[in-house]
């Protein structure tokens, strides 16, 4: 009997032993939107001294396209969704900013940029490329790889989606909450579509990059106001209401 005790104890403990491992691996995929993604660095004599002399907006530029590599954001992408990954690329801005929100609003344009160069139509020379970012091509990529490319219910399927939309909608936010005049940032917008449209290489005025600028200037404008706004709040207007 005293032995019959002992093995039901022994296998109750192995039972909620394993029970318990396989509730632990059940929420190992569960992660938070704030993940840190210094906590992988060893510290480096070099970093130290390249954060002291290089200027703050580029450090948190970098600390935010980090964030977007970590292939933590793709399982949080997976487990949310592109549209609430969205909104963790600008809380997590907002906290690389100190809640500064022009600053939270320029690096998450920064995180979002996806063209490394652009080529303007140049008379005589065809055309001439403007660099638009200096990282590494493989950070780039890896970057363009892990961005929100589904944020619309109307979104093509064919790759890419509508990730070159999240430039669109923090450009405008930023420059509406900046300039605080709704009016000036939509004239900016609907100038750019039509620059682009006469002088960029491949580019072409586009009523969808229209709605997300519309979308964005919204943002921006309400950000003045109500502080704890996120971008998944303005991604769901009509498209009759932006053209």
């Amino acid at each position: 009997m005293k032995y019959r005790c002992i093995t039901i104890c022994v296998l109750l403990f192995l039972f909620v032993n394993a029970h318990a491992q396989q509730n632990d691996s059940s929420y190992a995929d569960v992660i938070s939107w704030d993940f840190d993604e210094e906590d992988k660095n060893d510290f480096s004599l070099w970093t130290f001294l390249e954060d002291i002399f290089t200027p703050q907006i580029i450090t948190d530029t970098k600390y935010i396209r980090q964030y977007i590599i970590d292939d933590r954001f793709q399982i949080l992408r997976s487990h949310y969704g592109d549209i609430r990954a969205l909104d963790a690329i600008y809380l997590k801005s907002l906290k690389i900013s100190d809640h500064n929100i022009a600053r939270a609003l320029f690096i998450s344009l920064m995180a979002v940029l996806e063209h490394r160069s652009v080529d303007i139509k140049i008379p005589v020379f065809s055309s001439l490329r403007i660099p638009l970012t200096f990282e590494k091509k493989r950070n780039f990529d890896a970057r363009i790889m892990h961005l929100p490319v589904k944020i619309y219910s109307d979104s093509p399927a064919f790759p890419g989606c509508d990730r070159d939309k999240l430039q669109h909608f923090f450009a405008s936010a930023f420059l509406s909450y900046v300039s605080e005049a709704p009016d000036f940032t939509r004239i900016t917008g609907n100038l750019v579509e039509i620059i682009e449209d006469a002088i960029v290489v491949g580019g072409a005025e586009d009523p969808r990059d229209k709605r997300a600028n519309r979308q964005g200037q919204s943002f921006g404008e309400d950000l003045l106001i109500v502080t704890n706004l996120l971008p998944s709040d303005y991604l769901t207007f009509r498209y009759e209401e932006c053209k």
